[in-house]
């Protein structure tokens, strides 16, 4: 790893720990620990000190790997943050330089990373690293590439789902699958860029087949089905979409020891 000089490791985790959301100064007080760097820069980016983010990221991005065996039954697992942090990094680059394959190469790592790693993550991670290629593929000109790899994606995990399953079955996760959803949300929302609002009411409403539903989320999904005018319809597509109803992958039940 590259080094951080201690005065401004100290700057950085200063703003970390202060403000209207501090992280525990246990987290962040390594600086020669990966996972503490990995912590302060998704941090860093979240309060939208980019330029430190982009400093604490490139510090470890390149020079380590997580433990593929990690995964702790509380808490994200070294796999997960480093996903993460190629995801802040790709999205710092994207946005600074509109550079696709810049920030491509960062994506594709962590896309690498969610497939081989068959334990539970406790964020939506793995749907939306791909969304996100998905995106930044259609952004930088490649539209055609970006609707064929999703339809493919589609195609291949209807056949064999890449989606860790639940330690304990579960009916609601029997046919949970974040990189089926994100595919089909992301075709849906080209059809809707062309015009072509009704096909998009009708891949999302597949879509959302593949997507952890409350009985909230059910309610929501029922209604938008259930709204005739397609553009309304749409609306309420979108809607659903600013939900996380249930997370992508299920947790294990916390019991409390006496």
């Amino acid at each position: 790893m590259r080094d951080i000089d201690d005065q401004e490791w100290k700057a950085y985790v200063t703003k970390c720990t202060t403000g209207e959301w501090p992280v525990p100064p246990g987290f962040v007080s390594d600086k020669n620990n990966w996972l503490c760097r990995a912590i302060v820069g998704r941090v860093l980016y979240f309060i939208k000190d980019v330029e430190g983010a982009l400093t604490v990221l490139s510090t470890f991005i390149n020079d380590v790997e997580p433990d593929m065996d990690d995964h702790p039954d509380q808490g994200m697992c070294e796999a997960e943050h480093f996903v993460l942090s190629l995801r802040d990094i790709s999205e710092i680059i994207w946005k600074l330089t509109k550079n696709g394959d810049a920030a491509l190469q960062y994506l594709d790592r962590a896309f690498k990373i969610c497939r081989k790693f068959p334990y539970r993550f406790h964020t939506e991670a793995r749907g939306d690293i791909w969304y996100r290629r998905l995106n930044i593929l259609a952004e930088s000109g490649r539209l055609e590439q970006a609707v064929a790899e999703a339809e493919e994606m589609v195609t291949n995990e209807k056949q064999e789902s890449h989606t860790p399953k639940p330690i304990i079955p579960d009916p609601l996760y029997e046919k949970v699958n974040p990189y089926i959803f994100y595919s089909l949300r992301f075709l849906a929302e080209q059809k809707h860029k062309k015009g072509e609002t009704a096909k998009a009411c009708m891949i999302f409403a597949e879509a959302y087949r593949y997507f952890p539903l409350s009985a909230a989320g059910v309610r929501d999904v029922t209604k938008a089905m259930e709204t005739k005018d397609w553009d309304e319809q749409y609306k309420a597509w979108i809607f659903c979409t600013t939900y996380q109803y249930l997370p992508w992958e299920k947790q294990p039940v916390v019991s409390l020891r006496d």
